[in-house]
């Protein structure tokens, strides 16, 4: 059976870092991919890791840092129904009169374990991914980096126009 990519690069890092425009407000920033688009070259995630500021010990709430990277530009954090999410993380404190609980770890696709050349969360065939942080519940503006583990991979014809109407049409 034929496969739709080939694996043409060991793995590499793509970084980003993002810091909210004011506290509680949806930002992204767009990163670019060195992709060699007139050869239907792609790029393959295997794994994608955070950091972030902390959550804020607010009394009587839960406060959150969530950070996610995606194939497409969003307007606000996406959930799991969206093909284009790559991962997601959120950072959740709870408080109540005086005491706090977390931060507590969500991930969403993304990991802390070592990455295996095998795991494959998603190929990308357009130049561009898309780093966004919203935080609940803050007094300042939180900032996050990410590292996303990649390799570049050459398409066949068929799955390159798939992927790449997929992602200009999201």
């Amino acid at each position: 059976m034929p496969k739709a990519y080939k694996i043409t690069s060991d793995p590499f890092f793509v970084n980003g870092s993002i810091t909210e425009t004011g506290a509680n407000t949806y930002t992204q920033g767009e990163i670019s991919l060195p992709l060699d688009s007139l050869n239907q070259e792609g790029i393959l995630v295997h794994a994608v890791y955070f950091e972030s500021s902390s959550p804020e010990l607010v009394p009587g709430l839960s406060s959150r840092v969530n950070l996610q990277v995606t194939a497409t530009s969003k307007t606000a954090l996406v959930g799991a129904n969206d093909a284009n999410l790559i991962a997601q993380r959120t950072l959740v404190t709870s408080g109540g009169a005086a005491e706090f609980s977390g931060p507590h770890v969500i991930d969403f696709i993304g990991q802390d374990a070592p990455y295996q050349e095998s795991d494959n969360l998603m190929i990308i065939a357009t130049d561009n991914v898309f780093f966004g942080i919203q935080c609940a519940n803050q007094g300042a503006a939180k900032s996050g980096t990410f590292r996303m583990v990649c390799s570049r991979v050459k398409l066949d014809a068929a799955a390159y126009a798939a992927l790449v109407t997929n992602e200009l049409s999201s």
